[in-house]
């Protein structure tokens, strides 16, 4: 846990980082999910699930830090749905696909030379070199 504290104070865009945060929280949310249907009997006592499903979706946004996994993951909280369904891993597999659209257009905005300029200077770049 202090690796990932470490790896998420430092630069973002640094090779490895996305993918030890992604493999870490795929890896507890395939394992919250797995335990919500084998230790079923357990987790359906009210507190005891409800204080697994805190600590797990804690600790997802303490690594994601996305507001739209945590926000999916508080599913889980409504009884029998958030049981049937594998919301720690559909919540993260969207995290993952988001992060790493945000990554691919990053590079190909750096390859065009927008670089991280807001979004009129874009614009403003787009007609000034349509217009040469």
């Amino acid at each position: 846990m202090a690796k990932l504290r470490e790896v998420k104070k430092e630069n973002k865009h640094q090779p490895g980082s996305f993918k030890l945060r992604a493999t870490s929280a795929l890896g507890i949310s395939l394992i919250a999910d797995l335990l919500d249907y084998i230790a079923a009997p357990v987790f359906d006592m009210p507190v005891i699930g409800d204080i697994f499903d805190v600590i797990t979706t804690s600790l997802l946004f303490r690594i994601t830090g996305s507001k739209l996994a945590t926000g999916i993951n508080t599913i889980e909280f409504i009884p029998f749905i958030g049981d049937l369904i594998p919301i720690y891993t559909i919540s993260t597999l969207i995290w993952i696909i988001r992060e790493w659209s945000k990554e691919e257009e990053e590079e190909e905005n750096k390859a065009v030379g927008i670089g991280n300029r807001s979004i009129s200077n874009r614009i403003m770049k787009i007609a000034y070199d349509r217009d040469r």
